[in-house]
């Protein structure tokens, strides 16, 4: 799903990956994509589907399955959409004593050594696909340094029986809430 972050998790077709098309769109994709596996597409409009066709060719990834355009609730045939919250280091930092949850931190290792929320669990993001098993039950706030790799995660993580927040924010507003060590 090409679609920005906070409108995949708004609603979002169960079992669909959010890839929010940007310039990191085709580095991630290619990054975490098992090569060979089916890939179908699913935009706003045309325009976005042929952008994001453009630049997985450019990464050899010049078969797709299928791609739809459109309002993601009628291209649902009718099964109910999934959704989850979309948040701020500011909320976290309203609950963060107050409730029982986890705290994923997607970014690269060095990134997490260097800075990070105390008790956070770090999966980066490219081993979440291998690590999904150490992903804790329960609720978790997922975050990284912007949103970008966070909300791949968000969209990874969530399925039925899950509560999955997507911290949408910049990792410098935690260090600035002095949530981090």
């Amino acid at each position: 799903d090409l679609r920005n972050r906070t409108a995949f998790a708004a609603g979002h077709l169960a079992g669909t990956r959010g890839f929010e098309l940007s310039e990191s769109f085709v580095t991630y994709l290619g990054w975490l994509y098992s090569w060979g596996e089916p890939l179908t597409l699913i935009g706003e409009n045309t325009d976005q589907i042929a952008e994001a066709r453009r630049q997985l060719v450019r990464i050899g990834i010049d078969k797709l399955d299928g791609a739809a355009v459109g309002e993601v609730g009628s291209l649902s045939a009718g099964t109910k959409l999934r959704s989850y919250r979309v948040a701020s280091f500011t909320d976290l930092a309203e609950v963060l004593e107050s409730e029982d949850f986890t705290i994923l931190d997607v970014r690269q290792q060095q990134e997490y050594e260097s800075s990070h929320i105390p008790g956070a669990v770090n999966i980066p993001l490219h081993k979440l696909i291998e690590r999904m098993s150490d992903v804790p039950e329960g609720e978790v706030w997922v975050h990284c340094a912007s949103g970008y790799r966070s909300s791949i995660a968000a969209s990874m993580i969530d399925r039925p029986g899950r509560t999955v927040v997507l911290v949408d924010d910049e990792y410098e507003n935690a260090e600035k809430l002095q949530l981090t060590s």
